[in-house]
C-alpha cells in the first residue's frame, strides 16, 4: 500500500515497510533498497519522463525522513 497509495507519514516503519521490532540492520537494508529503487538520478539515467522523476523526488523525501526519524528514535545518529 505504502509504495502505491502513499504511506501513513506519521509512522516511519510503515513507510520503510518494516516491523517496529526489526533490528537496526533490517531497517537500514530496507531504507537502502527503497533508496535504490526510487532515486531520481536512477530514473533520469533510465530515460524516464519528468513526471516520474517528480514523483520519485517526493518519495525520496518521505523515505529519507522516515529513516531520519528511526535513527533519532534508536539513537543511531
Amino acid at each position: 500500500r505504502a509504495g502505491h497509495l502513499g504511506a501513513d507519514v506519521s509512522d516511519p516503519y510503515i513507510i520503510l515497510g518494516v516491523a517496529h521490532d526489526a533490528d537496526n540492520g533490517e531497517v537500514h537494508r530496507a531504507w537502502r533498497t527503497l533508496t535504490k529503487e526510487n532515486h531520481p538520478d536512477k530514473l533520469i539515467a533510465d530515460g524516464m519522463p519528468q513526471d516520474f522523476i517528480d514523483v520519485a523526488t517526493a518519495k525520496m523525501a518521505t523515505i529519507n525522513d522516515a529513516w531520519s526519524k528511526i535513527q533519532k528514535q534508536r539513537g543511531l545518529t
